[in-house]
């Protein structure tokens, strides 16, 4: 398998940005499918100097994502066809869907629907990756008798984790892996001409490829780094976040996208890429060591995940020694790079913030 072409959706994200930047340092042709023309003249912007022979665009509007074979233009559209998809686009849960079980079920008919979109129009594909974060299924294991008036489902969420921390992980674990299982039945059922590989990760933090605008654009790893130093959440889908422990750095799970697509015995696997834990109290320490001016707002919180536990459950749950021997990764970056990297755009954000304030006064 040699790859030379390759699309990527939700190529302006936090996760699918860093991929293109990656996939343009080697010698491939990317098709970048964005939400909306803003989108794509904002990534025209961020790579200048790249010829159309080596980036494209295709545009396929958010609202339309949860449209059948919405994604038939933008694979079949192109002289040179496809021989690698990445697709990092998944349903945003706060919006779509009532329920886990909801969710799961629109995950998996989304992503079946992409391989039969991917099956009808681009028969030259012969590989395509899913990405998965952990943290996306922790929102929906909040108590079941739930009264809004008196607790908020992400004081819910903590309760749950820092009762049983690895009853949480293994659930979204579970969730994923059904997710996976109805995949791998259509390859079974359909024996399409491609592999699948699918990539997932507890939670994901680290820099934006491009300069922060406004906190709103953090993802919700970031958020929970930027509501520890700021005693401030955005909104509450941070705390899902603070709910799994684990990590991965967005440039490492960039490089295992890269690794999948570029490495023929990756086919019909599943990674978890996973560098460690991330406890909420290291978070506060880095941070105060980086940045002593944020010291007196940072504030310290229990991370969940370390109230003891029985075994080493949770480790095997997010067990990346798979991804070392076939993705080749050796080495991830340490918690105090993810988030000293991370808080450099912080500060630098809330600096111009402050200056243009100043200048409105």
């Amino acid at each position: 398998m040699h790859t030379k072409r390759v699309l990527l959706t939700g190529a302006s994200g936090f996760i699918g940005l860093h991929i293109l930047d990656q996939l343009l340092s080697f010698d491939l042709s990317v098709r970048a499918v964005v939400g909306s023309d803003r989108e794509k003249e904002a990534l025209r912007k961020q790579f200048p100097r790249t010829p159309p022979t080596r980036l494209d665009f295709a545009v396929v509007p958010d609202d339309d994502l949860l449209v059948p074979r919405a994604y038939d233009d933008a694979l079949s559209a192109t002289q040179e066809p496809f021989d690698t998809v990445i697709h990092t686009v998944t349903v945003d849960p706060l919006d779509e869907a009532g329920s886990l079980s909801h969710f799961v079920n629109q995950e998996s008919d989304g992503k079946k629907d992409f391989l039969q979109s991917v099956q009808a129009v681009a028969p030259k594909v012969r590989r395509v990756i899913f990405t998965s974060i952990l943290t996306s299924f922790a929102r929906w294991l909040a108590t079941p008798d739930l009264d809004s008036n008196t607790q908020s489902p992400a004081s819910s969420i903590q309760s749950v984790a820092a009762k049983d921390p690895e009853y949480l992980l293994a659930t979204c674990r579970a969730n994923d892996d059904l997710i996976n299982d109805r995949i791998w039945k259509y390859l079974a059922d359909e024996k399409p001409g491609f592999d699948v590989v699918a990539l997932s990760a507890p939670s994901v933090y680290g820099p934006l490829v491009r300069p922060l605008r406004l906190l709103t654009d953090l993802e919700e790893g970031n958020q929970r780094v930027w509501s520890i130093c700021s005693n401030i959440p955005i909104g509450t889908v941070g705390l899902w976040s603070d709910s799994v422990s684990y990590y991965v750095d967005v440039r490492d799970f960039a490089y295992a996208h890269v690794q999948a697509a570029l490495i023929p015995k990756a086919g019909n696997k599943r990674f978890v890429i996973s560098a460690g834990m991330m406890p909420s109290h290291t978070v506060s320490d880095i941070m105060r060591t980086h940045f002593p001016e944020l010291a007196d707002r940072i504030v310290d919180r229990a991370t969940p995940s370390l109230v003891p536990t029985a075994g080493n459950l949770s480790k095997d749950l997010v067990d990346s020694t798979p991804a070392a021997a076939v993705l080749g990764l050796l080495r991830y970056r340490s918690v105090d790079e993810t988030v000293a990297d991370l808080g450099l755009q912080l500060v630098e954000l809330e600096r111009r913030i402050r200056a243009n304030e100043s200048a409105k006064g």
